[in-house]
């Protein structure tokens, strides 16, 4: 299994360059497309690897600690290596522990739940910004767990 380090210098020195220029080329996004993918990958890369199940183990207090903060009760529901590494259930489990957090700061926030109307003009709104970042955080998983693979057949 490749360390935290490793699959940070994977991601952001091959993957993201390599994912941006096909990105770039393939399919011409204009550049706020581009940055979204970008930041989103690197964020997703850095504080929302399949390895959250071990957020627990990350000291509190600093900038990793903290921007894991979400993910400490995660870490207690999920093992490692278990449903957080599957290649398509996993992305999607902290995307919905991400998206109930979000949920509950608005409810906290507004002291009401969002309509289903104000959800979906926020979804028409930035439909393109949504499909990049969540593409991004797909993709930023699958190379975690392509390296993890990597490791596990030497």
């Amino acid at each position: 299994m490749a360390l935290y380090k490793g699959h940070v210098k994977f991601n952001l020195l091959i993957a993201l360059p390599l994912l941006l220029a096909g990105i770039y080329f393939c399919i011409k996004p204009t550049y706020p497309f581009i940055v979204t993918f970008g930041v989103v990958f690197t964020y997703c890369t850095l504080f929302m690897n399949p390895d959250l199940d071990l957020a627990n183990q990350i000291r509190l207090f600093s900038i990793r600690g903290l921007l894991t903060l979400p993910f400490r009760s995660y870490a207690k529901l999920f093992s490692h290596r278990g449903l957080s590494h599957n290649l398509l259930l996993g992305s999607l489990t902290r995307i919905l522990w991400l998206s109930g957090w979000a949920l509950l700061g608005f409810v906290i926030y507004f002291k009401a739940f969002p309509t289903k109307k104000s959800l979906l003009s926020l979804y028409y709104s930035y439909q393109p910004y949504i499909f990049y970042g969540l593409a991004a955080i797909c993709l930023a998983d699958w190379c975690h767990l392509l390296l993890d693979r990597k490791e596990l057949k030497r």
